[in-house]
């Protein structure tokens, strides 16, 4: 497209399933420009919060590592987890809810006078980010499926992992039809709302770098033994306990 005689580009953003979708019967399908913008890395997510931490502090002390920052603003360890790695693994990869849960919890230590983020704060924090991941992930089903209005309400005071039985059971219950059950499946899978339970471990999409193939082909294989796991990003909000 030219204007005024100059080209004009224009920047797409599209999900990646959206994607694929459009582009599988294309002739330039692998020619054009892509750029991937999905993060996986979580050391990649540590930097990203380091460069926030750091933007306030004084020129000479911006390098400073993430080892070396993060012990000084919060506690090492919560429910025997690296506390960085607690916010990541329910981050669903996406930085905005590294800086969500992190601003939560530094609110609950800055108004009860922590020196810096204690284990309760981030507790306090994950419960209230996960009420906010809670309301923006069901707002976004609702668009792509206005008859699933409140479906991750049902997950309430269910286990954190599922067969594939008790999943379609719950999805159905809500008032899900059929014929919309698989597709509503293939949602909460591409959301990280759940992930599929493997024996060497959970994967959940950003496992896989967004390929939601490598998970429905997975869970086509395993068929009804199949096992879900709902993330833990929700698990406070739902009132979901590990399973034991």
């Amino acid at each position: 497209m030219r204007k005024a005689g100059h080209e004009v580009h224009c920047i797409l953003f599209v999900r990646n399933d959206v994607y694929e979708h459009l582009m599988q019967n294309s002739a330039d399908y692998g020619k054009e420009m892509r750029v991937v913008l999905d993060w996986t890395d979580p050391d990649l997510l540590r930097e990203m919060l380091r460069l926030r931490l750091v933007s306030g502090l004084a020129v000479e002390s911006r390098e400073i590592g993430f080892e070396e920052l993060w012990p000084r603003i919060c506690v090492s360890h919560c429910r025997g987890e690296e506390t960085s790695g607690y916010f990541i693994e329910r981050s669903l990869m996406r930085p905005r809810n590294v800086l969500k849960i992190f601003s939560h919890s530094r609110g609950f230590a800055n108004n009860l006078n922590h020196p810096k983020i204690t284990e309760d704060d981030i507790e306090k924090g994950i419960l209230a980010y996960s009420h906010d991941l809670l309301i923006e992930l069901e707002r976004e089903l609702f668009d792509v499926y206005p008859s699933a209005k409140d479906l991750l309400y049902h997950f309430i005071d269910s286990k954190s992992c599922l067969s594939h039985g008790d999943l379609k059971g719950l999805v159905t219950s809500a008032g899900i039809e059929e014929p919309e059950v698989d597709k509503v499946l293939r949602f909460l899978l591409y959301y990280g709302i759940i992930g599929l339970r493997t024996p060497e471990r959970d994967l959940y999409i950003y496992n896989v770098n967004y390929d939601a193939k490598m998970l429905e082909i997975r869970v086509h294989r395993a068929g009804d033994s199949a096992q879900f796991i709902v993330n833990p990003a929700f698990w406070p909000a739902l009132g979901i306990a590990p399973d034991a």
